[in-house]
Formats: C-alpha cells, structure tokens, sequence
C-alpha cells in the first residue's frame, strides 16, 4: 500500500474516527478559550479598568490574525502535512496563553492573546482539522463536519463555567498559566501521535472509468477532481478568487460570524448588567454550549440531505429567535428567557461551523482546497472580529444593548440571502485558465 510521509492510511480503517475524535477534542480546547474571553473580558475590565470595547478589541485582533493566517494555513497543510502543522499550532498556542498571563498593558494583551494566541489557534484549529475531515469523508462532509466541530461547542459548555471558576478562585493571570498546559498535555501529541491522513492516490484508470460521483466514498481523490476527462480544469486560488460565488459565499461567511461573536461575546456582560449572577451568567454560557452541540450536529446532516442554503436559512431562523428573547430579557428578567436564549443562540451559531466549510467544499472541490479555504476563511474570521469589537463599541457609544440587537437582526437576515446567491447547491465548474 502507498505512503503518505509513512502515516498514510486506508480510508476504511479505523483512522477516520480517529481523526473526527481528535478534531471534536482539539477544536473544544482551542476554541473553548476563544469563547470563554467573553469571561475574561469581564475579569480584564474589573481589574484593569479599560473600557469594554478596548478590551473586546483584543479578541478582535485574535480573529483577524486567525482569518489572515488561513492561506497560509493552507499552504504550510499542503506542503508539510496537518499533523505538523497542528502540532506546532499547540506549541505558538501555550506560548501565547503563558506571555498573555503577564500583560500589564492594553497593547501587550493585543500582542500576546491577540497575534500569538490567535496563531496558534488558527494553525491548531479550524484550516487543518477541515482538510483532515474532507479528506477522510469528502461525499458526506456536512455530517462528519457537525461531529468534528461539535467540539467546538463542548469547548464552550466546559470552558467557560470552568475558566469562570479558575478565574474565581486563582485569578485571570493563573487561569492562562493553566489554559497553556493544554498544548503539551494534548494537542501536541495528539497531532503528532493520534491523527492520520488517508491516501492521495488516485484510483487505477480502468476503475475511475467507471466510476461515478455517489460511488466515490472510499475512493481518496473527489470525482469532481479526476483528470481523466481531457476538458476538466481544477480549481486553483487565483482563479477561485475571480469567481462572484466566491466573493458572495465570503460575504456570507462574514455576516454570519459577524452576529454570533456580537451574540456569544457580550452575552455574559449582558446577562450581568440584566441582574443575573455570575454564576447563573456562566451557566447560561454552558447551555449555549450543549445547544450549540446539537446544533453543530443537526445542521451539519440535514445540510447533506435538504442544502446548505435550506438548513443555513432555518439556523437563521434560530439567531433570531435569540435576539428576541434578549429584547424581552432587557424589560423583563426572567432566568427562562435567557435560557432560551441560550438554546436558540446555540443553535443558529451551530449552522455555521459545519455549513460554512461544508458550501467552500462543494464550490471549489479540488486538490488545492487547503489554499482556497484558507484564503475564503478570512471572511468568517474578519466577520468575528468586526463582531467582538462592534458589539463593545455600540455598547460605549449608546450605553445600553439596543442598536447591538437591531444591528445583529439586520445581519442574521442578510448572511442567509447571501448563501442563497452564492449558490452551493448548483454545479460551480472551474473555468479555463
């Protein structure tokens, strides 16, 4: 059998749940502290007396430095494989939590949980792990991405109930002195020791002859990218970025995560100033987690089986639902109410972390896929960080929630119209050059 740097594996074998096992654990690790600065950030603000904006800028940074690190993510996946990528992603992450632990400054916060952390992260998370997904399952992605990323959401149901409780009893500098054991104790040798790639090669010319797309489940190379047929022509980034459903699917990917980090960032403050207490505010966060689980999970199958634009619209649905149980809760306290919030916010965001990689997949199908959704990820992550920050802004500018809610509205209607121009479900053939 071929090799693949000698870890090369048969696509049947038991290396395929392996690898959605140590994304689902890996994502909950990195981006579980990326959800939980919601926590920080009011921890930050009691004790170092910066404005809420000034301090959800970090996060900002964080996401922009996430979203420009994706091509070359991308890059760095295709020439030195996910393992080592990831693996090194674990390391530059526990640098990051260990020098942000000693920031007396707002600048140094920006440099270390920002740029280094939000590198770390990026090389650890969300580029590498879809690529080892979508090779492992390219014909049911939407399903094996739900349970990948699902972990995402456990990461926030055990994180930030977790972190609030570190931060509670050691303080905020300890807590990210603890949160940089995990590269070490995990990620590190999970990558390097756990996780396996399955074969490139393609199949024999008489058996991909006859062979059609449905068949294509244990076959290591997508139909869509065979070279037997003399008119075919792959994707490659140059020219997916002349494409307008390249640039339309962006413009989605922005506006969705745009309205969950506004949402999933300032709810706990939120919850805060309505009268709920911590406790019951960290809570409330881990149900957004168990919420989001399921989320990841449904929206991830049902986009396989009814569209993505169908089952993105529905998670839209659920964002606005959220949006107005806040509104309710703002002249109304009542702990149900945030509950429900919880659920629906947990929900609509879930739609995003299987939905968004799943439309890059089936618009630009090709070998070069790692570059291309490195570069489309930018989007998503530019979107977060214009949340994170927009959220905290609105706040200081108008002293209250209001215009934070109107303008998630607004956006959770857009990025769904958005999807359905880009157009997933119709065939997105790559031009001549």
């Amino acid at each position: 059998m071929a090799q693949q740097n000698s870890k090369s594996v048969s696509r049947t074998s038991i290396h395929g749940p392996i690898a959605v096992l140590v994304a689902f654990v890996t994502l909950g690790v990195v981006y579980g502290v990326w959800f939980a600065y919601s926590v920080f950030l009011v921890a930050l603000v009691d004790d170092m007396g910066w404005s809420r904006s000034l301090t959800a800028g970090a996060i900002s940074v964080l996401s922009i430095v996430h979203g420009l690190s994706g091509p070359m993510n991308g890059r760095l996946v295709e020439r030195f494989g996910t393992q080592r990528v990831i693996a090194l992603g674990g390391l530059i992450f526990s640098i990051g939590m260990l020098l942000t632990s000693q920031v007396q400054t707002w600048w140094q916060l920006y440099l270390t949980f920002g740029v280094v952390s939000g590198i770390g992260i990026s090389q650890a998370g969300w580029v590498p792990f879809i690529v080892t997904v979508e090779r492992w399952y390219p014909t049911k992605l939407g399903t094996a991405l739900g349970f990948a990323m699902s972990g995402i959401g456990l990461g926030i149901l055990v994180g930030v109930p977790a972190i609030n409780a570190l931060i509670e009893a050691y303080g905020w500098r300890q807590t990210f002195m603890l949160i940089a054991a995990l590269g070490p104790l995990w990620v590190i040798p999970a990558a390097l020791f756990l996780l396996k790639m399955p074969e490139k090669e393609a199949p024999p010319l008489e058996e991909a002859s006859l062979q059609s797309p449905l068949e294509d489940a244990d076959s290591t190379v997508p139909a869509s990218a065979t070279t037997l047929q003399p008119d075919y022509h792959e994707w490659v980034l140059k020219t997916a970025l002349r494409s307008p459903r390249f640039w339309l699917a962006g413009a989605c990917f922005l506006t969705g995560a745009c309205v969950a980090q506004i949402l999933l960032m300032h709810q706990f403050a939120f919850m805060i100033d309505q009268g709920i207490a911590k406790t019951e505010s960290s809570f409330i966060a881990g149900v957004i987690g168990i919420s989001s689980i399921v989320g990841q999970l449904f929206w991830g199958n049902l986009s396989d089986r009814i569209g993505r634009e169908r089952a993105y619209s529905l998670a839209a649905l659920c964002n606005l639902i959220a949006i107005g149980a806040l509104v309710y809760l703002g002249s109304m306290l009542a702990l149900w109410v945030a509950i429900a919030f919880a659920i629906f916010v947990g929900l609509g965001y879930g739609a995003n972390t299987p939905i968004f990689p799943a439309t890059s997949r089936d618009l630009f199908t090709s070998p070069f896929f790692p570059s291309i959704f490195g570069t489309l990820a930018i989007s998503g992550s530019l979107g977060a960080a214009i949340g994170a920050w927009l959220g905290g802004w609105l706040y200081d500018v108008t002293g209250g929630y209001s215009a934070m809610l109107v303008v998630s509205a607004v956006l959770a209607v857009v990025s769904p119209l958005l999807l359905w121009l880009a157009a997933p479900r119709l065939p997105n053939p790559a031009p001549h050059e």
